[in-house]
C-alpha cells in the first residue's frame, strides 16, 4: 500500500470519478476533490464510507484563479501533489453542428476545454516545480467515433486527447508523467444499477487501473496513450482472471 501520498481527482463527484476516488483511497492516498454541489459531496462521502482520506475542496474549474486557490489549499495541507486525475466534461446531444446555437457551442467549450486548460496550467506547473508526479486525463471513446447529433462530444473528446498528448510531449524533459486514458466501452457506474453489459468497464476497476498506472504497475506504464477495450482487457492488465 502507498503511504502518505496525495492525489487530486477533478470530476471526482461523478459516477466515474467516485470509482477513481475509492481506488486511490484504498491504495493509501489522501484524495482531494474539487466540489461545487453539496449533494454530490454527500453522495461521494457515502460511496467511500465517509473515509477520512477524502478531502472535498470548493472550486470552480472554469475559473483559473479558483483552481490555483484549490492547489494552494492542498499544498498547505500536504506540501506536495503526487498525482492529478482529470475526468471532466459535459455531454451535448441533439443538434447537428450546423444547427447548434452559438451559446451552446460557447458553453461546451467552457465545460470541456477551458476546465481542462485551467487544470493543466495550474497542476502541470506544480508537478514540474516539484520535479515529479503523474497527470492522467480520462477520455471517452467519442474521440475516435464521430456521430450525427453528437458531434460536439466527439470534438471535445478529441481535443482533450490532443491537449494531453501535447502536454506529454512538452514533459519529456521532466520527471512528470502524462497519460491519456481512453475507455472504449460504456463505464458501469452505480447510477446504472442493473443496467449493465459484461463487456462494460466498471468505475471501480477503471479506478484500479488508474492507480496501477500512477504507481507504474501497469504494463506499458511509460506509454502516453492507454486504450482500454473492455472489462476483460482491463482485468488482464491488472493481472486478474
Amino acid at each position: 500500500m502507498t503511504e502518505n501520498k496525495t492525489a487530486l481527482v477533478a470530476g471526482g463527484t461523478g459516477g466515474i470519478g467516485e470509482g477513481l476516488v475509492q481506488a486511490l483511497i484504498t491504495g493509501g492516498y489522501e484524495v482531494y476533490v474539487p466540489v461545487r454541489d453539496i449533494d454530490q459531496t454527500e453522495r461521494l462521502r457515502d460511496y467511500v464510507a465517509d473515509s477520512p482520506s477524502l478531502h472535498p475542496v470548493p472550486a470552480n474549474l472554469c475559473d483559473e484563479r479558483a483552481v490555483a486557490v484549490m492547489r494552494d489549499a492542498v499544498l498547505r495541507d500536504r506540501g506536495r501533489i503526487d498525482a492529478v486525475v482529470v475526468s471532466v466534461g459535459a455531454g451535448y446531444y441533439g443538434y447537428r453542428l450546423h444547427r447548434m446555437p452559438r451559446e451552446d457551442w460557447d458553453q461546451s467549450i467552457l465545460d470541456n476545454l477551458v476546465t481542462h486548460f485551467n487544470t493543466q496550467r495550474v497542476f502541470i506547473d506544480q508537478l514540474r516545480r516539484q520535479n515529479g508526479g503523474v497527470y492522467v486525463t480520462l477520455i471517452g471513446p467519442e474521440a475516435e467515433n464521430p456521430g450525427a447529433d453528437a458531434g460536439m462530444v466527439s470534438i471535445m473528446a478529441a481535443a482533450q486527447k490532443m491537449m494531453t498528448r501535447v502536454l506529454a510531449e512538452e514533459s519529456t524533459d521532466t520527471k512528470v508523467r502524462v497519460h491519456a486514458l481512453t475507455a472504449h466501452t460504456t463505464i458501469h457506474t452505480r447510477s446504472r444499477g442493473e443496467n449493465t453489459n459484461p463487456d462494460w468497464i466498471t468505475a471501480g476497476e477503471l479506478g484500479q487501473y488508474v492507480l496501477g498506472l500512477i504507481e507504474a504497475r501497469i504494463p506499458g506504464h511509460d506509454q502516453v496513450q492507454h486504450e482500454l477495450r473492455d472489462l476483460a482487457h482491463v482485468r488482464s492488465m491488472l493481472g486478474k482472471r
